[in-house]
């Protein structure tokens, strides 16, 4: 033991933990500091840090929520000058600011910064992938997203035509009512085999027999029939539905209602 480590009043006991860097050189071995190592070895202490410049055309409130939601502790800092065309340079410090990331000094970038460890490399993977998410995801979209305001210039064929004008929309809202309804028929094809569908207007029946359930098992070789029954409102873009499911199994029929409401749901149209 050597330097730092040997620096002390009183002799080390047997059994008591010294830590240190152990240096084995010219079969001479060495226990020594990490503040130590150059001077008695002719190793020197160094660290790794890393920048990387990732694509973001999101807005930072955006990337704040994200953040927030992700992770916990995060730190905010804003610079008043510097920032592209007068806007403010945000960065955001992550795991006591081992891990940063920067918006506003380059346009259409956002800068992640860090000190090469195992948690930091950890952390800044998942900060690259959450700026990707932030711009793309339904959640940013309808975050961000505005009404459009340009206005339509009003012509002669929209006074002589109000009722080809009114089928077309009526026709408009049968093919959403149709395409949701298929949507769902699409989504119990992923989880069963046999799913017989009849669509009547904006009501749709979807027959499924499976050989298995959850609470009630068929017999051997015996089928298990639910039904489940859909209506959407007629001229309707909430996507809520009625859903009635007729089955033998109560568990099954309450997950197959869930499932569909889901569905129904996330076909509607994006609020503005």
């Amino acid at each position: 033991v050597m330097g730092s480590l040997a620096d002390r009043e009183e002799e080390p006991q047997e059994g008591e933990a010294v830590r240190g860097i152990l240096v084995t050189q010219n079969f001479s071995t060495k226990i020594v500091s990490p503040e130590d190592l150059s001077t008695y070895t002719q190793l020197r202490v160094g660290s790794v840090s890393s920048k990387l410049h990732v694509p973001f055309a999101g807005q930072v409130a955006t990337l704040r929520l994200f953040l927030n939601e992700m992770f916990s502790g995060v730190t905010e800092t804003e610079e008043e000058e510097g920032g592209i065309d007068g806007a403010k340079i945000t960065t955001f410090g992550l795991h006591e600011d081992q891990v940063k990331v920067t918006t506003g000094k380059t346009r259409g970038v956002a800068t992640v910064s860090w000190d090469a460890s195992p948690a930091g490399d950890i952390l800044a993977d998942a900060v690259v992938a959450l700026l990707m998410h932030a711009q793309s995801s339904i959640a940013s979209i309808r975050l961000t997203s505005k009404p459009c305001g340009h206005r339509r210039k009003k012509t002669s064929e929209d006074d002589d035509e109000p009722a080809s004008k009114k089928q077309k929309e009526e026709e408009s809202s049968a093919n959403v009512v149709e395409s949701r309804l298929r949507l769902i028929h699409n989504t119990l094809l992923e989880q069963f085999d046999n799913v017989e569908a009849t669509y009547e207007g904006s009501t749709a029946s979807f027959e499924i027999q499976t050989d298995t359930g959850l609470e009630k098992y068929p017999a051997d070789g015996g089928i298990l029939t639910c039904t489940v029954k859909v209506e959407f409102e007629d001229e309707s873009n909430s996507g809520e539905a009625k859903v009635t499911v007729e089955c033998e199994d109560a568990t099954l029929a309450g997950n197959l209602q869930e499932c569909v409401k889901n569905v129904a749901l996330s076909s509607s149209s994006i609020k503005l």
